[in-house]
């Protein structure tokens, strides 16, 4: 009972350091603790930053957007017949009258015809749906040729 008692005093911890195994664990449990929180506060920080610039942008597109449109009314304003006629009038042009215009003809040229993207008038016949004789048969059918086939070539 002594050597077990003896072995049992050898190989126990003495009580600081007992305390110091406790201290260094507290402390490895802050500084992973601490580790999280920072890289918690880096990725939080980092997605903040990239939804303010997203919503920069955002706000850039719809100021570009509004230009567009604003570009776009001018340029339908300008191209309207009555500012034509204006701008033709300032720059000496004059409205020809039917005797006036003088027809070229280009030999060569072939006209086109109209386009008819309707079908001709007339009754409309009815399609008949057929399905192809191979989608007719059942599942067992086939199966059956393919057995009685692969019978016949081993049967020769």
């Amino acid at each position: 009972m002594n050597t077990v008692r003896s072995l049992t005093q050898a190989y126990s911890q003495t009580p600081w350091r007992k305390q110091v195994m406790v201290i260094v664990l507290s402390l490895l449990f802050v500084v992973f603790a601490t580790l999280v929180a920072g890289v918690y506060l880096s990725v939080t920080a980092r997605a903040a930053t990239i939804g303010r610039e997203i919503l920069m942008m955002q706000a850039n597109i719809d100021d570009l957007e509004l230009t567009n449109s604003d570009l776009t009314t001018q340029l339908a304003y300008m191209n309207s017949a009555s500012e034509m006629s204006k701008r033709a009038e300032v720059l000496g042009f004059v409205p020809v009258e039917k005797d006036q215009a003088i027809f070229v003809m280009v030999p060569g040229y072939i006209r086109r015809g109209q386009v008819n993207l309707a079908p001709p008038p007339g009754p409309v016949n009815p399609v008949a749906a057929t399905m192809p004789p191979g989608y007719s048969e059942s599942l067992v059918d086939w199966l059956m040729k393919r057995i009685l086939s692969a019978g016949k070539l081993l049967e020769n």
